[in-house]
């Protein structure tokens, strides 16, 4: 008999804001939108050149494919933050070098400068017996402030990242500090010898961190400060478009097939559980920014004569992107509200002194399926459950009836005991039966990621460089372009392939020691960690690309 408790986890950020309710439908096909020209280089201040910038900040908006950002630029108003980079700074297009493109990989990568088989954060979550699925930032032992059953460290990070470099040659001097609504946003990137890295916790009702950074349990007297002065409960309000007939002109009616919930409004009070639904309102956004404030001003960034480190992962681009699609009302009322928020953000931090700003993505994201059927394209999700049944019976054709498969953790599977006894015939019954199931491209043995790299064939080199030498999986699934692992039975869209839409993200930079550069060429976005070292003026991690990307000044020396 085949055992009942095949396992799948689902990022549970994505799943709490899918508890918004609203209700409504309708279909709709977008109206053509205006252009962005890009504006000609001006030439760099001459004083740009003869500066080092005091406070360098990476700026993640989860969830902007280049596609996304190509499609939501021109309905951003013109002198905004994202505008002002990506008209007068360096503007170019990256892509991660690696298959499992997730919110975990995806943050490790940028600041270590290499791929998940080599820091080891393979997903957003591994299968672990028992347990089901575990995030790769609970290891465990560092129990959240506010909510003890959960845990929050980089631990299981392998690779060294620029703020742990920064750490090192400052001899400790430098602030680093992660700022993000999800944890794994805030941690991952500072690396291990982070000042702190603060996020959101919906059983807290508010930011927190983990005592991997309070070892004596106890918040820093600035954030029990901010926390008493912005306290979430007020801000769990009614989500209204802010015009209507604006979005209406761009975008069409208000929902199309395939979002989770159609109509505006949105009211998270509504929700089974309101704390976690505030995740996926603009007003999150908002409310991480000023918490990022609040930390720079405590731990007086941008000021001192060592350069500072900021990382502000923006989550709720993902959150709302899940939920609706990148092309709906209510990706782009949210973006505008960040963009407005994080224009306030940047003029705070210029005023006081030399910043310089990194703004790219940690991963893209598919369309709607209903809309890429609507335009002649192939799109579809496919459900863990499927999967794992159809392993499972693929297994029991080839193998005997057994009890084969323990879980299914995007993108990997994990066999049982028996399983793994046998795992070459397994394996081997899997590859030949998997890619019949609807969406379902190709599936690899994560025991041969090192031969994987060394393919040939790019969608192979890209598995292995997803994948360490001792996965945390037995097999990798690969899915068709334009399909993905389902987030909800109820609609949405996700990412997590090796397809451009997924692995293109816009890298734009601003400010000190920065001057007007484009290209047409597609970089390689681990190239993102050389650049941050460049304007920290230190050396970029072991293993990182050798050159930053086009725009980074000549620093004095």
């Amino acid at each position: 008999m085949k055992s009942t408790g095949t396992a799948r986890f689902v990022c549970a950020a994505s799943i709490a804001a899918a508890m918004i309710i609203v209700a409504g439908c309708a279909t709709s096909k977008p109206q053509p939108e205006p252009t962005v020209e890009k504006r000609s280089p001006p030439p760099a201040p001459p004083s740009q050149a003869t500066i080092a910038p005091k406070l360098v900040v990476l700026i993640v908006l989860d969830q902007l494919g280049s596609w996304v950002l190509d499609q939501q630029l021109p309905l951003l108003p013109s002198g905004s933050a994202i505008r002002r980079a990506y008209e007068d700074g360096a503007s170019h297009v990256a892509e991660f070098p690696y298959a499992a493109t997730q919110t975990a990989p995806g943050h490790a990568s940028l600041t270590t400068g290499v791929t998940p088989a080599m820091h080891g954060i393979v997903a957003n979550a591994v299968y672990v017996p028992d347990r089901g699925g575990r995030k790769t930032v609970d290891d465990g032992e560092h129990a959240v402030l506010g909510n003890p059953d959960r845990y929050v460290s980089p631990t299981q990070l392998r690779a060294e990242t620029v703020a742990d470099v920064l750490h090192r040659e400052s001899d400790g001097k430098a602030r680093i500090v992660g700022v993000s609504m999800k944890a794994r946003s805030a941690a991952l990137p500072v690396g291990q010898k982070a000042n702190i890295a603060i996020f959101y916790d919906a059983v807290a009702h508010a930011m927190t961190t983990s005592t991997y950074y309070a070892p004596k349990r106890r918040l820093p007297d600035w954030l029990r400060d901010f926390r008493k002065a912005n306290p979430v409960g007020p801000l769990l309000q009614t989500w209204k478009p802010a015009d209507p007939d604006w979005l209406e002109k761009h975008l069409g009616p208000d929902t199309s097939p395939g979002e989770m919930y159609p109509s505006f409004p949105h009211d998270p009070r509504e929700a089974p559980d309101p704390w976690y639904a505030f995740a996926g309102t603009p007003e999150s956004s908002e409310y991480l920014m000023a918490a990022a404030y609040a930390v720079v001003k405590a731990e007086k960034m941008g000021i001192d004569d060592v350069p500072y480190f900021l990382v502000l992962s923006v989550s709720g681009t993902d959150i709302v992107g899940h939920i609706w699609g990148a092309r709906s009302w209510e990706y782009a009322d949210n973006l505008r509200h960040i963009d407005r928020a994080l224009t306030h953000f940047v003029k705070l931090l210029e005023a006081r002194g030399p910043v310089a700003f990194v703004l790219t993505a940690d991963h893209g994201v598919a369309e709607l399926p209903e809309r890429a059927h609507a335009e002649g394209r192939a799109g579809g999700r496919v459900r863990g459950e499927t999967l794992t049944t159809s392993a499972e019976q693929a297994a029991d054709a080839a193998l005997g009836d057994g009890d084969w498969i323990a879980g299914y953790v995007p993108p990997l599977f994990t066999y049982t005991a028996a399983g793994k006894a046998r795992h070459e015939e397994l394996t081997k019954a899997l590859r030949k039966a998997m890619p019949d199931v609807d969406g379902v491209k190709a599936v690899y043995d994560a025991r041969d990621a090192l031969e994987l790299r060394s393919s040939n064939k790019q969608i192979e080199r890209l598995v292995g460089a997803s994948l360490p030498d001792d996965a945390p999986g037995d097999l990798s699934l690969v899915t068709e372009p334009g399909w993905f692992d389902a987030l909800s039975e109820q609609g949405g869209t996700n990412h997590g392939t090796p397809w451009d839409y997924d692995r293109r993200v816009p890298v734009l930079m601003w400010g000190t020691a920065v001057e007007r550069r484009t290209s047409q060429d597609v970089h390689d976005v681990l190239r993102v960690a050389t650049t941050l070292a460049a304007l920290l003026d230190v050396p970029a991690p072991a293993n990182a690309p050798k050159s930053p990307l086009p725009g980074v000044m000549q620093l004095p020396d």
